[in-house]
């Protein structure tokens, strides 16, 4: 599985959650990094990395 590929299947995921209540994903691409704002005011940080 490439990194790309997986990197949109996490957003998707994400996005698409409804237990999460996620209010908004911003995304660093070429960190490879998402920030993600819950509607509770609560940030997130995820690091995505391919590791061989």
């Amino acid at each position: 599985m490439e990194l790309d590929y997986f990197k949109d299947t996490v957003f998707e995921l994400l996005n698409d959650s409804d237990d999460m209540a996620v209010k908004d994903i911003q995304t660093k691409d070429k960190e490879n990094i998402f920030t993600v704002l819950l509607m509770d005011g609560s940030h997130f940080e995820s690091e995505c990395r391919q590791i061989y």
